[in-house]
């Protein structure tokens, strides 16, 4: 060809190493890569084809500016006025063969299906999906594929392969939607427990990307390390803290911060950009180490304990987090990188703070998170709201003592794939009863008179307490649940090995496990003195009352 000629090639895969280092060649290859259209591009495309305006968005946020997505959804809302993943079967299946045209096998297919509902993909996490001991040469065959983009993290698919393959499949297999989401859950699960703690925030954002009413709220893959690392804060950074809250709170929120700043600078967080410049903040009060002259300085504080005289009181070692201020510098509690970090590390305080019991989140525009919040089982907690600085904060919140981390996280996998398994719902279970102190010792006593009546034990509130739970299964009839009650009593009544326990022991069982007509009777049974015996029962209720108090709390 003559020396002046500009050659285009294109294609769906870049050129091979040979290309990029033949002597003749490389010193005249510019490659380029072809991005989707800008959402500019989009609107004026679709307005070209006559799509009305107010359906722009619902093309361009399914398509993410993919062209030929964009002309085949453009066609239905043209037509129809109205366009549904789960209800055009034809769109779908035709971007779907642009896609899976080249998998060689079933597996390879199913690698791509599954490797779609996750954030990103490692090799281990691809063989857990699959439920396969090896799962290399899928993973090295998808690092090859021009929809697939390999990050620091793993591999992660383009926004349009990953709608159409999950909408697929959901759609055409949706049991094995259902066991993809579960092993990823498994999986992630299991590397916060086993995880270095330097990578927990990454997993949790894994965990919380499964389900699909969060992702809106959750920046694209890897925005955690663009955003930059949350980290305790340092003494100097109290003026640039103070400047962020004061620019977007105002001056009164201001003086607030400095306030916690010096009584919880351990309960602060910031988060730093590459630069080193601060970029968001988020402070984790610790409302229980709060002394009581203290609570009404801050209307915020205030609110939180008029919240929690609604609850059952805080037990010995029960902890409750206000995550009095949270915002990113440009976006405040907008959707962001930043906003992204927090949210992570909020999670990170749900799953891993020892003794954790309640939770309040404030929120200066709660409709834009409400619906997030309902899906997080945030509940909306009136009492806790306050007013700083003229502007009024709404609050959400969440009782871990009666929906506890591990119930939570599968409640939000029973909401994200529930749909999908069978059409009837279970009865509900029984809510938890947070008892406090006094009213479990109350409640253990009332146990023990009526262990032997089974009658009686039916409206005892330890039904519900976590032990009876625990023992008896979150599904439990009332039936099942009367009987593990009468197992624990009976189990604890029995005290120890030693003759002092031995002796004690056999007081409860004459007196209630096989009680005599009366206290008296029993006392003569065993051949002891009436007050006697009242002593000794005194003492073995108390002790029957700390053991199962403990195990509560453990619990």
């Amino acid at each position: 060809m003559p020396a002046d000629t500009l050659l285009i090639i294109a294609g769906q895969r870049p050129p091979s190493a040979g290309w990029r280092t033949d002597p003749g060649w490389a010193d005249l290859i510019r490659v380029i890569n072809l991005q989707n259209l800008s959402r500019s591009e989009c609107h004026a495309y679709l307005s070209g084809r006559g799509v009305q305006e107010s359906l722009h968005d619902t093309a361009v946020d399914f398509t993410h500016g993919h062209p030929l997505a964009l002309a085949l959804v453009g066609e239905v809302l043209k037509d129809h006025g109205t366009f549904a993943p789960d209800q055009s079967a034809d769109v779908i299946g035709e971007l779907l063969g642009t896609l899976v045209r080249d998998a060689p096998t079933p597996a390879h297919r199913q690698a791509l299906e599954a490797s779609a509902q996750v954030r990103v993909v490692t090799e281990p996490l691809l063989a857990a999906l699959l439920d396969v001991p090896d799962a290399a040469d899928l993973f090295g065959w998808m690092r090859g594929l021009p929809f697939v983009d390999p990050g620091p993290l793993g591999l992660h698919l383009h926004d349009l392969a990953r709608n159409v393959l999950a909408s697929d499949l959901q759609w055409r297999h949706p049991d094995r939607y259902v066991d993809v989401h579960t092993r990823a859950r498994l999986h992630y699960l299991a590397r916060l427990e086993n995880a270095d703690p330097a990578t927990h925030a990454g997993v949790l954002m894994d965990l919380m990307y499964l389900h699909t009413d969060l992702r809106q709220f959750l920046q694209a893959p890897d925005a955690d390390a663009e955003a930059g690392r949350l980290q305790p804060a340092a003494r100097n950074d109290l003026d640039g803290i103070s400047a962020l809250v004061d620019r977007h709170e105002g001056a009164d929120s201001a003086a607030l911060a400095r306030y916690w700043f010096g009584e919880q600078p351990d309960a602060w967080l910031v988060v730093r950009g590459t630069n080193g410049k601060l970029t968001g903040v988020m402070c984790l009060l610790a409302v229980q180490d709060i002394a009581s002259a203290d609570r009404a300085a801050d209307p915020a504080v205030a609110g939180a304990w008029r919240q929690l005289a609604l609850h059952a009181p805080l037990r010995p070692g029960e902890r409750v987090t206000l995550v009095r201020f949270w915002m990113s510098d440009q976006a405040y509690q907008s959707v962001s990188p930043v906003q992204s970090l927090i949210t992570t590390q909020l999670a990170r305080h749900y799953l891993g703070t020892a003794g954790l019991a309640v939770t309040l989140v404030p929120f200066a525009y709660p409709d834009e998170w409400e619906q997030v919040c309902e899906y997080a089982d945030q509940r909306r907690l009136p009492a806790a709201d306050f007013v700083v600085g003229g502007r009024n904060y709404a609050v959400f919140g969440h009782d871990w003592r009666v929906a506890p981390p591990a119930a939570w996280v599968a409640r939000l996998s029973a909401q994200e794939i529930g749909t999908q398994v069978g059409d009837g719902a279970p009865a509900a279970a029984p809510a938890l009863l947070v008892l406090g102190e006094a009213e479990f010792a109350a409640a253990v006593k009332r146990a023990l008179k009526d262990v032997t009546r089974a009658d009686r034990l039916r409206d005892n509130p330890m039904l519900r307490s976590r032990i009876v739970t625990d023992r008896a299964g979150k599904d439990a009839s009332a039936g099942e649940r009367v009987a593990a009650l009468q197992q624990i009593v009976t189990d604890a009544a029995a005290l120890g090995p030693t003759p002092a326990d031995r002796k004690l022991a056999r007081v409860l069982y004459r007196a209630y496990l096989s009680p005599a007509p009366t206290l008296e009777r029993a006392a003569e049974v065993l051949d002891l003195p009436s007050s006697t015996f009242r002593r000794l029962l005194t003492t073995a209720v108390g002790r029957v009352v700390d053991a199962l108090w403990h195990r509560e709390l453990d619990s």
